[in-house]
């Protein structure tokens, strides 16, 4: 996941540096100079001209806006250099023949505008892969977590365990919040606490996690920790049993 990343922000991120650096920085304006045709017309210093077309980005390392500013005349052997057309400067040129009666059309690419907002562009995509990535993160913050809480390949530590599930249990992972409830119950790198514990069991069981549905069952049919209702017990057990638990199953037909 991390080379793809790392890959649509090189993607995304070099043509842009490049662009800038030509307009003068990746900071500040860089403008672009598109030729279309020649015309017969010439500076006020003598130079040759042609017909072009400019735009104009604004950079903060990446584009963050790009103008349309239409129409300018080129300046020839001088990159980037113009004399700006008003509207008015059209209309005299077109009737002293200079320019053609229609002047050539001409299309931004889409690839250019991309580029001139790809600021933010960037920041959706990087917004979507955050997203999309946070599954990724719980479940490995819970897996972190079960492997010091059952010490594998490790030596056991509540602690740490402890931490994990609860980083995990940020994010809603179902498992994580059951866990959590397990250890504030039994008092495992924690003071035990059950009514905090009761809470994760409940949080967890409605995210249809089988095991904190069948403990919570079987809380609320002993009635030690929590007032005996054999209503809500069945019901945590019926929930339990749908979600694929052979106890819960088992119970739910004694009772």
């Amino acid at each position: 996941m991390k080379r793809i990343v790392l890959i649509i922000l090189l993607m995304v991120l070099i043509p842009n540096v490049v662009s800038a650096k030509r307009g003068g920085g990746i900071f500040g304006k860089s403008e672009r100079i598109v030729d279309i045709s020649d015309v017969d017309i010439k500076g006020p210093n003598g130079e040759e001209l042609y017909l072009a077309y400019k735009t104009t980005k604004v950079f903060f390392i990446m584009g963050v806006y790009m103008s349309n500013d239409g129409y300018v005349l080129g300046i020839k052997k001088s990159f980037n250099s113009y004399y700006p057309l008003s509207e008015a400067k059209i209309k005299e040129l077109q009737k002293s023949g200079a320019l053609p009666a229609v002047l050539p059309s001409y299309k931004i690419p889409f690839s250019e505008w991309l580029w001139g907002f790809s600021l933010w562009i960037l920041g959706v995509i990087i917004g979507g892969l955050w997203l999309f990535m946070l599954p990724e993160k719980k479940d490995r913050d819970f897996t972190s977590g079960c492997k010091y809480y059952f010490g594998k390949e490790v030596s056991v530590d509540f602690g740490k365990a402890l931490d994990y599930f609860q980083k995990s249990a940020n994010k809603e992972h179902a498992g994580a919040l059951n866990n959590l409830g397990v250890m504030y119950l039994k008092g495992q790198g924690v003071a035990k606490n059950y009514e905090l514990s009761i809470s994760y069991f409940e949080k967890a069981a409605n995210k249809e996690y089988p095991n904190a549905q069948f403990t919570l069952g079987k809380l609320y049919l002993d009635g030690t920790l929590v007032t005996k209702d054999i209503k809500k017990a069945t019901q945590y057990f019926k929930s339990a049993c749908e979600n694929g638990d052979a106890d819960a199953c088992t119970i739910l037909k004694e009772l």
